[in-house]
Parts: C-alpha cells; sequence; structure tokens
C-alpha cells in the first residue's frame, strides 16, 4: 500500500488522527516510533531548523522537495508537507509543485490562501489572503496535477483574522467544492487565554458549516491556550490535528 493510500484511509476512519509535525529525517523518526500514523513537515520548523530563520517565505521549492524527500525515505509512516502557498505562482506552478513532492514519495500537501510574501500565520500582524477565486483555481490546478487519485490535497484559509469567520467558512466551502480532500481554518483570534467558550463555539460552528473534512494546527490555536480539548475535538469530527515542533 503507498504512503497516499494510508493517509487517505487514515482519514477516511475520521477518528482525529494526530499528525505531529517535525523538521527533518530525525524528528519524523521520532514521530513514528512514539506510535502516531502521520507526520507533517512544517514550514516554520523547517525553515527555523534549516536557516535559522523565520518562516518568511525564505525556502525555495527545491530545497523543501529535497529536504521532504529524505524525510519520507526515512519513515514508514505516512508524510504531508506544508507547502506554503505553492511556491511557484499561479495554477502552472502549482501543478509543478503538487508533482515535485508526489515524485518525492510523499502522501499529501497542504497549502494556503496567502498573499505573498506569506508570513507564518503564528506570527502577529494582519495576514493578507488572495481572492477566493483565485485559490480556488490554485486547488483545481493541484487536483488536476496529481498523478495518484490518493495523494491528498490539503488547504487552510488565513482569513479568519481579518474577514472574520464568516468568509472563512465561505473560503472553507468553496474550496471543498474545487476538490480538496483536507480543509483547515486558521483562529488566530483563539490562542489567547481565557477564551474557551469562543473558541468552542468557533469549532463547532466551523464542524457543523464546512462541507469537508477538517484538520486544524492545535497546540498554539487551541489545545495550549487551554480552550478546548482533543476529545472535544475529536467529537466535533476533526479528522486530523497538527502541532509544533519548534516554539
Amino acid at each position: 500500500m503507498t504512503k497516499a493510500k494510508q493517509l487517505r484511509e487514515l482519514l477516511a476512519r475520521r477518528e482525529f488522527a494526530v499528525a505531529p509535525g517535525a523538521y527533518d529525517a530525525m524528528t519524523a523518526r521520532l514521530v513514528e516510533r512514539a506510535g502516531f500514523p502521520a507526520v507533517k513537515l512544517l514550514g516554520n520548523a523547517t525553515t527555523a531548523s534549516l536557516l535559522g530563520l523565520p518562516d518568511l517565505g525564505f525556502l525555495s521549492l527545491m530545497e523543501v522537495v529535497n529536504h521532504a524527500r529524505n524525510v519520507a525515505a526515512a519513515v514508514n509512516i505516512p508524510l504531508m508537507v506544508d507547502a506554503d502557498t505553492g511556491f511557484l505562482s499561479g495554477p502552472l506552478g502549482i501543478i509543478r509543485t503538487v508533482r515535485e513532492f508526489e515524485r518525492a514519495g510523499l502522501a499529501g500537501i497542504s497549502f494556503e490562501d496567502q498573499a505573498w510574501p506569506k508570513k507564518c500565520a503564528l506570527i502577529e500582524g494582519a495576514t493578507r489572503v488572495v481572492p477566493i477565486e483565485e485559490h480556488a483555481k490554485r486547488i483545481e490546478a493541484a487536483v488536476h496535477a496529481r498523478e495518484d487519485r490518493d495523494f491528498v490535497i490539503g488547504t487552510r484559509t488565513d482569513a479568519e483574522e481579518s474577514l472574520g469567520l464568516d468568509e472563512a467558512i465561505k473560503r472553507a466551502n468553496a474550496y471543498a467544492a474545487a476538490g480538496a480532500d483536507l480543509i483547515s481554518i486558521a483562529l488566530r483570534r483563539s490562542r489567547e487565554k481565557g477564551k474557551r467558550e469562543q473558541t468552542i463555539n468557533a469549532l463547532r460552528r466551523i464542524s457543523r458549516e464546512v462541507k469537508a473534512p477538517l484538520s486544524l494546527m492545535f497546540s498554539d490555536e487551541v489545545i495550549s491556550a487551554g480552550n478546548a480539548t482533543i476529545d472535544e475535538i475529536r467529537e466535533m469530527g476533526f479528522v486530523m490535528g497538527s502541532c509544533n515542533s519548534i516554539r
């Protein structure tokens, strides 16, 4: 069974699989040895470990592809990669991005609807996003580009902070309609402690209104802030979560 098929079947179980973040082959192996079913190569951790710099788009496509190839080869569990905004502009650029990562042995990619230059969602300050139609075309191109239909195309919208939750949910559903297999909504406002009710209500609304399998980055946004538990998130129907490997 291919790693893409493994990941596809893992998501189909809808049991909330935790895929911790890694930044190199060793940390990915630690994730595997700890018993997790999948691992994710995170953009902020990878940039920090390779360059000692913040996640502001410093790495090129092929730098990340070559690094990801080594990480994927080091483990037997499926590896997803944070592909930023897709690295190369426009639908044609996304086609190359998907094919390079797929041929490197990854099980899937995830890319966000930020405008270039991108920045890590954990960095303070408003995040600029592209028009909804533009990112939907990126997703359509990504779906068209994959050679293995099991290769997972994930996407994240960063629109909630600047445009509100209504817009973020609208975008999530548009991206699902464009063919994304896995959707995430970044909840920047929930990171502050003491906002448990606000966080729970936002997550419940997302789980009700977004018509697609859902994932989330739970370390800073939700769980470490004390605003939700893994059991609560599982009960809401989220299928995957990741956590940071570098804080």
